[in-house]
């Protein structure tokens, strides 16, 4: 058995391994070659694999249900310092996603030797793009992957349980106007002027709240070339947050009445993510929470106001899901990423914990 102080040194060895080996999104390979090479060497996997598209995948058992722990392994760009200041690792990734995926590595290894093979099968995935166009859980749902029980690696706190993420969508909005000289500008509307005009009308039609609202953030803002000139064009990037139940006509439906006043501009939705659900009842959820009680946490539920792979994995590969984490989800894609060792540790014995449920579950129902 595993000493606390062994698991510790396990934990931060492998997260640090990780974040050392910067991987933005499109960059992921040296980091994956890492961590495939610490779970074949390190912790005896039965099969590892990079797939086509740059995916990891990692299994062991036998069993005829599947448990799949996913995660991804890409981050946003921006390379923050490495470092381990007494119990806390910061770097980019700390939080989103490396350090769940280091607890899941880990934990789903501490779980293997309490099954025996024909339990289940226990599968840990590093998927790439998930900050981008997640092309990595694209190539799972092509490929045919399936699984029974689904757990998403992303940060929760350590103690809740996450069912719920909202839709994204990207929204691009564009203004032309005729110039002029900037000694005058009341005289004619810029290409800036119409932008700014835009986006107050986006924020307040569309003011931040919770996981049930809509919500817009401004990511881009582009016009003119200085000097004396009043701008011509301009171009907006905007991130939308669209909740549950909300298809994308709806929000072009909003958008419509939101934008239909401005002159000389045009706009059109560039990508758009669904926003899911999974239910609340599920083996998964359940596991997840009896393994929390078993470490003396008192868990509780979430929604997620971002998006994840969850938000294409539902309903594709798994009738079931559900997601968590070490970290404080608000220090996700900032400067300052931190995780401590301890979060790390318990969430590698509730990632250990769950699988174990799950096996109870599995023979409970006679599988």
């Amino acid at each position: 058995m595993l000493s606390g102080s062994a698991l510790k040194g396990l934990l931060r060895e492998l997260l640090v391994g990780l974040l050392e080996r910067y991987s933005p999104t499109g960059e992921e390979g040296h980091a994956i070659e890492y961590l495939r090479d610490f779970m074949e060497d390190r912790l005896g996997y039965d099969d590892v694999t990079v797939d086509s598209a740059g995916n990891l995948i990692a299994s062991y058992g036998d069993g005829g249900r599947v448990v799949a722990l996913v995660g991804h392994i890409d981050t946003v760009p921006g390379n923050a310092s490495v470092r381990v200041v007494n119990d806390t690792v910061f770097g980019r990734g700390a939080v989103d996603a490396k350090g769940p995926l280091t607890a899941a590595v880990i934990g789903a290894w501490l779980a293997r030797s309490h099954l025996s093979r024909e339990d289940l099968r226990v599968v840990v995935a590093a998927l790439v793009g998930e900050e981008g166009d997640s092309r990595g859980a694209k190539h799972l749902i092509r490929t045919g992957f399936r699984s029974d029980h689904l757990i998403i690696l992303e940060p929760t706190g350590g103690f809740r349980v996450a069912i719920e993420y909202r839709g994204s969508a990207a929204l691009t909005l564009k203004c032309v106007a005729r110039g002029g000289h900037s000694s005058n500008p009341s005289a004619v509307e810029s290409a800036c002027d119409k932008l700014i005009k835009a986006w107050f009308l986006l924020r307040e039609a569309f003011p931040s709240g919770g996981a049930g609202d809509f919500s817009a953030a401004l990511t881009k803002l582009r016009c003119g070339d200085g000097g004396t000139v009043l701008p011509v064009n301009g171009v907006m990037e905007v991130n939308m947050r669209v909740p549950y139940g909300v298809g994308e006509d709806e929000l072009v439906r909003r958008l419509e009445n939101v934008l239909r006043a401005l002159d000389g501009c045009c706009w059109q939705i560039t990508s758009f993510t669904r926003a899911v659900r999974a239910p609340v009842n599920s083996l998964t959820v359940r596991a997840l929470y009896r393994a929390l009680i078993r470490e003396g946490v008192k868990p509780g539920l979430a929604r997620k106001l971002g998006t994840s792979d969850m938000n294409l994995l539902l309903g594709k590969v798994c009738g079931e899901a559900a997601a968590y984490g070490p970290g404080d989800p608000a220090l996700a894609h900032s400067n300052e990423e931190y995780v401590s060792l301890s979060e790390l540790m318990l969430a590698a014995r509730v990632y250990a914990g769950a699988i174990l449920e799950l096996r109870g579950f599995t023979v409970g129902r006679g599988r």
